[in-house]
């Protein structure tokens, strides 16, 4: 998926970011390298089970997390065609290269993301 605009990247506003990730920047979308964006709300559930998941593996595998509330930024979700929470997108050099929807074990995740890192670009989660 390719953004029409700048623009949608700028409004990370509503981005927590983590110390991988400059937070005023757009940096994450558009520099080379493997983004996990992680599109979240503040009532979900699943949401926070799979968090910590998400931070230790980006601390680890030193890769850049963004975490979208998608009640603060609902036009980046829709842009991202969010339609459930935690949706997890894989963004490399630009564009995605695969997602996942739902809160998955660790090892699920970490799988995901060393394909990305391997050069995969069209990671299908089951």
């Amino acid at each position: 998926m390719m953004l029409n605009s700048r623009k949608a990247l700028v409004s990370l506003g509503a981005v927590k970011t983590f110390p991988v990730m400059h937070p005023s920047s757009d940096q994450a979308l558009t520099s080379p390298g493997l983004t996990l964006i992680d599109f979240t709300a503040a009532w979900c559930g699943p949401c926070k089970q799979l968090r910590p998941v998400l931070e230790s593996l980006a601390s680890e595998k030193q890769i850049k997390l963004a975490m979208i509330d998608v009640d603060h930024d609902p036009v980046l979700a829709q842009q991202f065609q969010v339609r459930s929470m935690p949706t997890v997108v894989l963004w490399r050099d630009g564009r995605e290269v695969g997602r996942f929807v739902g809160a998955r074990h660790r090892a699920y995740v970490a799988g995901m993301i060393d394909r990305a890192l391997a050069g995969d670009t069209a990671i299908a989660a089951p």
